[in-house]
């Protein structure tokens, strides 16, 4: 199998950046020059997209276990996303609300466990700010009254 066939099979099964195809390719023992020549490939056909990559690894980290703008950005980063399409991704997703019903649900597992100041530091270590836990609070409330709140008009 050569190096193009072999990394249409890995992002078959998820998306990657160039800095994982390039490495997972030099593990699998091809050449600079096949790994260069496959990578090219892919990304002339859109095959191979860092903005995709983002969008998809923010929602994957969001629904997994939620983390803050920071650390997300940090976890990019490592995995060899541009700055800037990081920062887009992220944007867009904030801008969007959509880490707010993930926060949501993962603040009334943390209330249940660690009470509401155990919660709260627990997001603001995975890099939350005050005013997107208090957006997430505040959610999770309606959410629970929409359940045993009854109009009373």
């Amino acid at each position: 199998m050569d190096a193009y066939e072999r990394a249409i099979r890995l992002l078959a099964v998820r998306e990657h950046t160039e800095k994982e195809i390039r490495q997972k390719l030099s593990a699998k023992g091809y050449s600079a020059e096949e790994i260069d020549c496959a990578v090219s490939k892919l990304a002339a056909e859109k095959s191979l997209s860092e903005e995709r990559f983002a969008e998809s690894y923010i929602r994957s980290r969001l629904r997994k276990s939620p983390e803050g703008k920071s650390i997300l950005r940090m976890r990019l980063k490592e995995k060899g996303t541009p700055s800037d399409v990081a920062d887009s991704a992220l944007s867009a997703a904030w801008e969007r609300g959509d880490y707010l019903n993930p926060l949501s649900l993962y603040y009334s597992t943390l209330v249940r466990r660690k009470g509401e100041e155990g919660a709260r530091a627990v997001l603001l270590r995975k890099g939350f700010r005050e005013s997107e836990i208090r957006e997430a609070v505040s959610a999770a409330e309606r959410e629970a009254c929409e359940g045993e709140c009854i109009d009373v008009e």
